[in-house]
């Protein structure tokens, strides 16, 4: 991404924390990489035959938004 060489570190490491989330299911790693992809999601987003990518993290917050909903019913206890 520009000058800085973005791209390839934080499409790795949004990877690798996508694939650490769903395999502890943890809603604030999902989160993380979420955070991580959104920038290389804003700028595929400017060229017009990718402008849906930018819902790429969106897809992040809905699987954290199923991972706290899991966490919490599994905890709950039913009388």
């Amino acid at each position: 991404m520009g000058q800085l060489d973005l791209f390839y570190p934080l499409l790795i490491s949004s990877v690798l924390t996508f694939l650490f989330a769903f395999a502890v299911k943890s809603w604030v790693w999902m989160l993380i990489s979420g955070l991580l992809i959104f920038p290389n999601a804003w700028y595929f987003s400017g060229y017009p035959a990718y402008g849906f990518v930018i819902l790429l993290p969106i897809i992040h917050v809905m699987f954290a938004i199923v991972f706290y909903r899991y966490r919490i019913k599994k905890n709950s206890i039913d009388y």
